[in-house]
């Protein structure tokens, strides 16, 4: 193997691992899709950040596909339970008028692949994400992204440290761009 490919694959985890770490993102998938954020919201560390950087068709594909400092979201842990989970609460919604009726989103995760972090007990684990969103009886609207996640082992499972969502399309088509957590 050469080098860039040793960076894709990244350092191996043990089966177990990998295992309970696809488990966990099965898990929280289903949970954002079903607008469970008093669910989800412990999975995420006190630390949390949540970024979605700008992303640019270059001519030179060893550039980086995103801006450098440009986020067309960066949200804290605090951030997404106080003014985005709240919109979903029952006596919120009459009120989030964008979001009545709810969006029927599917989270597709695959390609997981994990490797042990810069800190014991920490991973960073990359994957691909499609989500599928539809409004009312309009047309799904496809998402694909690559994610980069630092995930974090504790005693009742793992945590979410950070996520990077790297959006594969610089047009963007989806109503909310919290959407693809």
């Amino acid at each position: 193997m050469n080098a860039r490919t040793d960076r894709l694959l990244g350092t191996a985890v043990d089966l177990a691992t990998r295992d309970a770490l696809r488990h966990f993102y099965d898990v929280e998938a289903r949970l954002l899709d079903a607008y469970d954020y008093p669910n989800w919201l412990p999975l995420l560390e006190e630390e949390f950040v949540y970024r979605v950087p700008v992303t640019v068709t270059r001519d030179d594909p060893s550039l980086a596909p995103t801006v450098p400092g440009a986020d067309l979201v960066h949200e804290s842990r605090d951030s997404l339970a106080s003014l985005w989970a709240r919109r979903f609460e029952p006596d919120h919604i009459d009120f989030a008028w964008g979001e009545v009726p709810l969006h029927r989103i599917r989270r597709f995760v695959t390609n997981v692949v994990a490797e042990p972090g810069t800190r014991e007990g920490e991973y960073v684990v990359h994957s691909n994400v499609l989500i599928s969103v539809v409004h009312q009886s309009d047309p799904a609207v496809l998402a694909p992204a690559g994610r980069r996640d630092v995930v974090r082992r504790r005693r009742d499972g793992w945590g979410l440290v950070s996520r990077t969502a790297v959006l594969d399309e610089s047009v963007i088509r989806l109503p909310h761009l919290r959407m693809v957590i």
